[in-house]
């Protein structure tokens, strides 16, 4: 082979490498560049509730403004290629988006719970630190939730110094009583920020599981608890005005408000209830379960809510039909 030759492989070598560096930074600029924020976004389920997370997921991107990018990071298990297809039809639908799938498998199958009411995925939260280590924080959802508003404000909330911020919860002196009656800032782990730093450095995924282990036959709500136990020295709240939680009325706000150890303006919440930034529909109050009819449940209002988000996706019939609710 002459000096020819090996000259022209030389510079079609060059070509290509350069060729390829070229797509994967315009690759990565199309993604980040043009982008004022973003934002990750985890949820965690299994195959029972795809339909759900991806009316919460469309409750997202239908609220955000066009230079917000969010990385959604799904913990799933037992979800199938067609499950799949319907989440996926999200990025289908909005480019300011991507979807990153962490399959579970048999994670947490070691842990025995003692409610029939949860299931494994409600545990793969908390090794969310050690599943994204490049990443600093992270917004967590249940897939129980709506979003209305666009996220930057809330995802910007001051988490320095803290391991989550969430929304303050009631809890029962049970449970205070039992572990440790200093608690005051109990937070619901459906709608929190994780300052994915902190925890790593405190290895608190580990010290939590730990926890976990030696107790679960005295918790009732496995993770709330777990995880509201190792960290609630370093735990924050949010404003009341972001996050509401299964109300169906003003008196259900003002019984929340009086129950909490941590005194909040109330008005923010009821102003919160008419007009949300995020609903969470927690315990047995879920807008799939039991419902005929709309209006043969008692919080009207939020149900619409739900239906209406269902609505602007691409399943709203199939939803209708697997829910079996009926419109009137």
């Amino acid at each position: 082979m002459n000096c020819f030759n090996i000259k022209n492989i030389l510079i079609k070598v060059l070509v290509l490498f350069f060729t390829i560096i070229i797509i994967f930074f315009l690759i990565f600029f199309m993604e980040n560049k043009f982008y004022k924020n973003y934002i990750n976004v985890a949820y965690a389920f299994d195959n029972d509730y795809h339909y759900i997370t991806h009316i919460s997921m469309k409750s997202i991107m239908i609220s955000q403004s066009k230079d917000t990018f969010i990385v959604f990071h799904l913990l799933v298990s037992n979800i199938n290629s067609s499950q799949k297809h319907i989440i996926d039809r999200i990025k289908i639908e909005h480019e300011n988006c991507k979807i990153k799938y962490y399959e579970m498998r048999d994670k947490f199958k070691n842990i025995k719970i003692s409610s029939s009411i949860w299931s494994t995925a409600n545990f793969y939260r908390i090794i969310l630190p050690e599943l994204l280590p490049k990443e600093k924080k992270l917004l967590f959802l249940d897939t129980d939730t709506l979003i209305y508003k666009d996220l930057t404000e809330l995802y910007n909330y001051d988490i320095n110094g803290k391991y989550f911020v969430g929304m303050l919860e009631t809890k029962s002196n049970r449970f205070f009583n039992k572990f440790n009656s200093r608690f005051n800032n109990f937070i619901n782990t459906g709608t929190m920020l994780f300052n994915l730093e902190e925890l790593r450095k405190g290895k608190i995924s580990e010290k939590i599981q730990k926890f976990l282990k030696n107790h679960y036959k005295e918790l009732r709500s496995p993770v709330n608890e777990a995880m509201n136990y190792i960290t609630y020295l370093k735990n924050g709240y949010f404003s009341p005005k972001f996050v509401v939680i299964s109300f169906c009325n003003k008196n259900e706000v003002l019984s929340y408000c009086n129950n909490l150890k941590i005194k909040i303006n109330c008005n923010q919440v009821l102003r919160a209830f008419k007009d949300p930034y995020i609903y969470h529909f927690i315990g047995h109050k879920k807008p799939w379960k039991k419902i005929t009819n709309y209006k043969e449940y008692v919080c009207f209002d939020p149900i619409i809510r739900f239906y209406e988000m269902a609505k602007k996706t691409h399943y709203y019939y199939d939803i209708l039909k697997l829910f079996k609710v009926k419109i009137k």
